[in-house]
């Protein structure tokens, strides 16, 4: 994937050369999320689109392409005007929204619709998805089961799994089960619920893995469904051994060893 002039201007105006592992990291998400912005919102790629004369080798086109094709935006070939945005609001928890951009999409005949895109960006094969107290985990995903809740709260003091007995992990897997695909649109939009409408929760993913040397490797945009998919099975449609069925991976982040739950995916 080339670099466009568009995504180059983006890396200096946040000087990205400059900085190192985990403060670019950070920058880089700054980045990709105007780099999202401003494909969506230049008119010049709206018109290719619609008169269907976008380039794959054109990193900025095949990007338009791929969220115009990703199937959760009806209509495209109707699409009079794009405006997007990084303007979101918090969550009521206090939190920062799942969502990264929201572009206004208004058709031909002025009626319109808003999407919400989560842009993530990594060079690691796993990207942290979310982090939280296992308290917020039960009472959001909406999680009853004694033993799951008392599993859990295990793993979060002991910070991972090592001092679970077979019996332990194989009844974290079962008991899991009721709530493993809720637990994983959590994870990734901030929501259990399938039709939650509001902004704040994604309905599509970017995600851009990038090179120790800051260069794209690969591009996808997924709708939540297809995503919970990818990350919850494998090629043959089986459910993932790991993370006790849900195929996310169970960590920490530094500073919180202890008290919080890291889900990578």
């Amino acid at each position: 994937y080339i670099r466009t002039q568009t995504l180059q201007s983006l890396m200096e105006k946040y000087n990205i050369s400059a900085y190192t592992h985990g403060k670019k990291e950070d920058k880089l998400g700054d980045v990709f999320e105007d780099y999202c912005v401003e494909i969506l919102n230049s008119t010049e790629l709206l018109q290719k689109y619609l008169s269907n004369t976008l380039s794959n080798a054109n990193t900025d086109e095949y990007i338009f392409k791929l969220l115009m094709n990703a199937g959760y935006i009806k209509n495209t070939n109707k699409i009079k005007k794009i405006s997007a945005s990084r303007e979101i609001e918090h969550r009521i928890t206090g939190g920062n929204a799942k969502t990264d951009v929201i572009a206004d999409i208004t058709y031909n005949d002025n009626s319109s619709v808003s999407v919400s895109i989560s842009v993530k960006q990594t060079t690691a094969k796993k990207v942290a998805m979310a982090e939280f107290d296992v308290d917020t985990i039960v009472r959001e995903v909406g999680i009853t089961d004694k033993e799951v809740i008392s599993l859990l709260t295990k793993h979060q003091t002991d910070a991972s799994a090592k001092n679970f007995t077979a019996i332990e992990k194989q009844t974290l897997k079962e008991n899991l089960k009721p709530y493993a695909t809720k637990l994983v649109r959590w994870v990734l939009t901030g929501s259990p619920d399938k039709d939650c409408t509001d902004l704040r929760f994604p309905k599509l993913i970017l995600k851009i893995d990038f090179t120790k040397k800051d260069e794209i490797k690969d591009i996808h945009v997924y709708d939540i469904d297809t995503y919970i998919n990818s990350v919850m099975k494998d090629k043959n449609g089986n459910i993932r051994a790991g993370g006790f069925g849900t195929g996310l991976g169970w960590t920490y982040a530094t500073g919180s060893k202890g008290k919080k739950i890291q889900f990578k995916g």
